[in-house]
């Protein structure tokens, strides 16, 4: 608080008040000085958390915003490839049909024609 005030001041300052006050009055004065600095003190805490708080109320709600615009921007990214996620699990899960097309070699299920062998 008083950094700015050197050693031979604060001796000054204590001369003075010992020859204005007397040797009586100056306990009594430095207890409501000591009194008068705490309260000051406590008061400059005080306004100092709530500038603090101040100062960080914004930017932690800008935060909140910001993580709230995160998770609405993913699900909406997300949303259609969830729609098309069931109707592509249903066609993965169906059963796969021989794609190969019927020849006259086979009767279409894979088999040889009657009378016909593989090896013709």
């Amino acid at each position: 608080m008083f950094s700015n005030i050197g050693g031979l001041e604060v001796l000054f300052v204590m001369v003075v008040a010992l020859i204005v006050l007397g040797p009586t009055k100056l306990p009594e004065a430095a207890r409501q000085v000591g009194k008068f600095v705490t309260e000051v003190r406590r008061i400059s805490s005080g306004f100092q958390q709530e500038f603090r708080e101040a100062v960080q109320d914004p930017i932690i709600e800008a935060e909140a915003r910001a993580r709230g615009s995160i998770e609405s921007t993913k699900m909406a990214v997300n949303k259609p490839f969830q729609e098309m996620k069931a109707p592509l699990e249903e066609v993965l899960k169906a059963p796969v049909a021989d794609p190969s097309p019927p020849t006259a070699a086979n009767n279409g299920d894979g088999s040889p024609t009657d009378g016909d062998s593989p090896d013709d």
